[in-house]
């Protein structure tokens, strides 16, 4: 019977991990390259120029007064890219370095560039919409808001900027300055587009709900508004109320025509680019999620352990201003391989017999250090994001086993003593490399802050008690231990940051393994409970009130 389960278990275990290799091989990035980077740069340049000057190109006539401006607009553009470049390698160096990202960047600008230039268009050649109206439907805020959803804020502004510049370019060189007002128009789209780029930068870097993405929408509508009617202001004289309030509704209908394409496209853009928001966090962050309940009802105590890490995580994580939402769900799922082998980690032993008494140390710290190797898979069977299965892959680190680690000494010098007939003052030498766990070491602050709280909550469980004094002692050996053995050493985390961390942790400890007073003893309550009933008293009184040779009768059975 036990082999017959062996055998099926290992079955299940190959179709997991090869289900896990089909979809770890669909998240292989695109493949990194500086020439990749230039030619998309390039790409994105010449896709705008074209988008730009597309009615320029097909009504060319000779002469060079009509090449001129699209030659002066190409140029113009060409150095904006270049100064949008410089700005996000000074201020975000990592994201020119992801050929995916900047691909990705490319995409949104040409999205808002084509999406303004259609508005345009469709007013243009029908009569619905006039000019001098839909150049305010213009997406001014698609391209920031995507940025700084799914790259960061500062990305944001980059992107924001050029996309807002090359958009009043677009509507001076497609409206018809002889129009009156119309010509003028670029300036103000420019700095309508500005203010929705700081805006979408500033609140959009950590949205967590669709409520909130809508929201911003509005709010970033009504700036463009005001925007406006600021402009309408300084020309009174000469401005027409009717034509200020329909822009003003053009305002209000593109900023929201913005949030719902925002809405629509990210959970695709999301797939694609394999880049996980935090609004899909927030969604993982259910503890209905199948692992999850996987994990409460065959691992409790792993279940148990992995809430108070993320706890401890996320305290931590805002303490030093990281993504505490990211922290908190990486931890559900962090001891997920546990599941294939409950039994052999010690908060899941519980009253039964511990399995590594039978084992030796080195097969203990293959089954231990497999966990992770477990999870991993499970992880990508479940398609849970990158961000994850990196907190997965690095929370041990290459950490050492200990307790295996000092048992195969202790082994090993009773073995050589026992040869030489004699102590073998630990003579014997075991390789630690064998007792480590396969790595790699935290590379973000996330990783590292949850990698440090699992073992805090761990060690925190063998305290006999939990002192606010014992518990800032062991959170600093811990710390201090992890930090010497290198653990640290890939992760952005500062001094001062890891003092931060600590504080965290020992403040979160104390509160979560507080004591209590006793309860006093209600002595009239033990007095009733010792006292017997009238009941009893009659029963007891029974066999007194019966003939004496029932007495005697029942004395003798």
């Amino acid at each position: 019977m036990k082999r017959l389960v062996s055998k099926e278990r290992a079955k299940k275990t190959k179709t997991r991990e090869r289900k896990a290799g089909k979809a770890s091989a669909a998240k292989t990035p695109l493949r990194e390259n500086p020439f990749v980077s230039l030619f998309l740069g390039f790409v994105l340049w010449g896709a705008s120029v074209f988008i730009l000057g597309i009615g320029d190109i097909l009504t060319v006539r000779p002469g060079a007064a009509s090449i001129l401006p699209l030659l002066g607009r190409s140029i113009f553009l060409l150095v904006s890219l270049f100064a949008a470049a410089l700005f996000i390698q000074i201020t975000r160096p990592g994201v020119l370095r992801r050929n995916s990202t900047l691909l990705l960047l490319a995409l949104i600008s040409l999205l808002s560039i084509a999406a303004g230039k259609g508005i345009l268009y469709f007013a243009r050649v029908t009569t619905l919409i006039p000019l001098e109206i839909a150049q305010f439907l213009l997406p001014l805020a698609l391209a920031p808001l995507l940025t700084a959803i799914l790259v960061d804020s500062v990305t944001g502004v980059a992107v924001g900027t050029w996309t807002a510049l090359a958009l009043a370019m677009m509507t001076a060189s497609t409206v018809d300055p002889a129009l009156p007002g119309n010509a003028p128009a670029a300036l103000p789209l420019f700095l309508m587009g500005l203010i929705a780029t700081v805006i979408a930068a500033h609140t959009a870097a950590r949205v967590r709900t669709r409520s909130k993405v809508f929201r911003i929408g509005l709010i970033i509508a009504v700036a463009q508004t005001t925007c406006v009617l600021g402009m309408t202001a300084l020309n009174w004289h000469s401005s027409n109320t009717m034509l200020v309030v329909h822009q003003a509704v053009a305002c209000l209908a593109g900023g929201v025509i913005s949030v719902l394409v925002v809405l629509l496209i990210v959970p695709i853009i999301e797939t694609v680019f394999h880049i996980t928001t935090d609004i899909t966090l927030l969604e993982l962050s259910d503890l209905g999620h199948p692992l999850l309940q996987r994990l409460a009802i065959e691992a409790p105590g792993t279940y148990h352990h992995s809430l108070v890490v993320a706890s401890l995580a996320q305290a931590a994580a805002d303490e030093i201003g990281a993504n505490s939402l990211l922290a908190r769900v990486a931890a559900y799922f962090h001891d997920a391989g546990k599941l294939t082998k409950p039994n052999f980690f010690a908060e899941n032993i519980q009253m039964q017999t511990n399995p590594h008494d039978d084992l030796a140390p080195s097969m203990s710290t293959l089954v231990i250090t497999a966990h992770v190797k477990e999870g991993l898979s499970l992880a990508l069977l479940h398609k849970l994001p990158d961000p994850i299965t990196r907190v997965i892959r690095e929370h041990h680190g290459t950490s050492l086993l200990y307790y295996f680690h000092h048992k195969a000494k202790e082994q090993l010098e009773f073995e050589l003593a026992r040869q030489n007939g004699a102590q073998a003052n630990g003579s014997g030498k075991i390789d630690e490399g064998a007792f480590r766990y396969p790595g790699p070491r935290p590379s973000s602050r996330e990783s590292a802050i949850i990698c440090l709280a699992d073992a805090v909550e761990a060690a925190s469980r063998s305290m006999e008690k939990p002192t606010p004094t014992n518990i800032e002692g062991l959170v600093n050996d811990i710390v201090n231990a992890r930090l010497k053995d290198g653990q640290l050493d890939a992760c952005d985390l500062t001094l001062i940051e890891l003092a931060r961390i600590k504080r965290s942790f020992i403040f979160t400890l104390t509160n979560m393994l507080h004591g209590r007073v006793p309860y006093p003893k209600d002595e009239d309550r033990d007095k009733q409970q010792t006292k017997p009933s009238q009941t009893e008293q009659a029963e007891n009184r029974q066999p007194d009130t019966k003939p004496d040779g029932a007495g005697k009768q029942a004395s003798k059975e």
